[in-house]
């Protein structure tokens, strides 16, 4: 065989395994086991992260996200993780159990790392800045996010400057996997394009067909990466690969809003889709096949699930919701998963 012709069969076998992982037939859904995992403060709390350990990492305070702390979940309750100053959120959890998130510092915001031990550090800053933000820790230690105006990486107490699309002055990471590739959004007058950062080069992921900008929430180890594309008719969820590009996700009929979030190495996908009683938390398990996953779960007909944001490789799934007397799942709340409606607690979903 010509080495044209293994790379050729090569790139058809990646193809392959890439279909396998976006195709993950509804049919193969369980139900789920649902635990309300709290809040610490104010009656409010919101999440971000799972590993493969089932660990979880947020922020809770008062409606609004107002006075919030950072908190660590594992069995048998919720941390304050405290902060560098009074306000802190956790935004990503490795296995090894490191936390990335940011935090408030006098008159300025800081990136930190905590570990299991009560380490809490602040992270280094580039050069002329004097702010950062930390979103994001792959299982290496390598943590993403932002100083000043670019996108940036520390790796092995270094920081990596990942610089901005062409045209663009600003950047963010938001997401990064265990390849050392990095997503995230650029930022120009002409608008925000999601980019993929990979050995060096930062190249544009475009945006849906009919759009102005784009943004990038995650990337799994396949590479394959999640986000919402803006436009005139709304904002709306997307997935994409090397192989296909961006492609849109299926959203609830009329939909005006949808946005991806999470996304393990299997390719199941969660988020939120919005509709006329407004949003609702979701799995995708390939660009056309979606469910509501209040539909799968046990809980109490009052329990409205908002919003899901994060999803680890046993498919256990972090979700936001309200638990209201003379609410239902059928029933219009006006919360969104951004801004929280008084109550907002954290779920976990574990497959039955």
């Amino acid at each position: 065989m010509t080495a044209g012709s293994i790379t050729g069969t090569m790139k058809t076998l990646a193809g392959l395994v890439l279909m396998a992982a976006l195709v993950v037939p509804v049919a193969a859904q369980t139900a789920y086991t649902i635990s309300d995992l709290g809040v610490l403060r104010g009656g409010s709390a919101r999440v971000h992260a799972i590993n493969s350990h089932g660990e979880v990492v947020g922020g809770s305070g008062f409606v609004y996200g107002t006075d919030r702390h950072a908190f660590h979940w594992k069995a048998g309750g919720l941390r304050d993780l405290g902060g560098l100053g009074d306000i802190s959120e956790a935004y990503s959890i490795n296995d090894a159990g490191l936390v990335v998130g940011t935090s408030n510092t006098g008159d300025t915001i800081k990136g930190f790392t905590w570990t299991s031990a009560g380490d809490l550090r602040e992270l280094s800053i580039l050069p002329g800045t004097n702010s950062s933000q930390a979103y994001a820790v792959n299982a290496q230690g390598d943590i993403a996010g932002a100083s000043g105006t670019h996108a940036i990486v520390w790796k092995q107490g270094n920081i990596v400057d990942l610089g901005a699309l062409p045209e663009a002055d600003s950047s963010e990471a938001h997401g990064i996997n265990n390849r050392g590739q990095v997503v995230g959004v650029s930022s120009s007058a002409q608008g925000n394009q999601a980019f993929l950062w990979s050995s060096g080069v930062m190249k544009g992921l475009g945006v849906l067909p009919g759009d102005e900008s784009s943004r990038a929430n995650l990337i799994n180890d396949q590479g394959l990466v999640i986000g919402a594309s803006e436009g005139r008719n709304g904002v709306h969820a997307f997935i994409w690969s090397t192989e296909r590009g961006m492609q849109p996700l299926d959203t609830t009929p009329g939909s005006i809003y949808s946005e991806a979030f999470g996304i393990n190495n299997v390719g199941q996908v969660v988020g939120t889709s919005g509709s006329s009683i407004g949003t609702r938390a979701m799995l995708w398990t390939s660009p056309t096949e979606m469910v509501d996953l209040n539909t799968l779960v046990d809980g109490p007909p009052t329990l409205v699930l908002t919003g899901a944001f994060a999803i680890n490789d046993r498919g256990q799934i972090v979700a936001f919701g309200i638990n209201e007397p003379n609410l239902s799942r059928t029933q219009e709340s006006h919360d969104d998963a951004h801004i929280h409606h008084a109550g907002t607690h954290v779920f976990l979903l574990t497959p039955r």
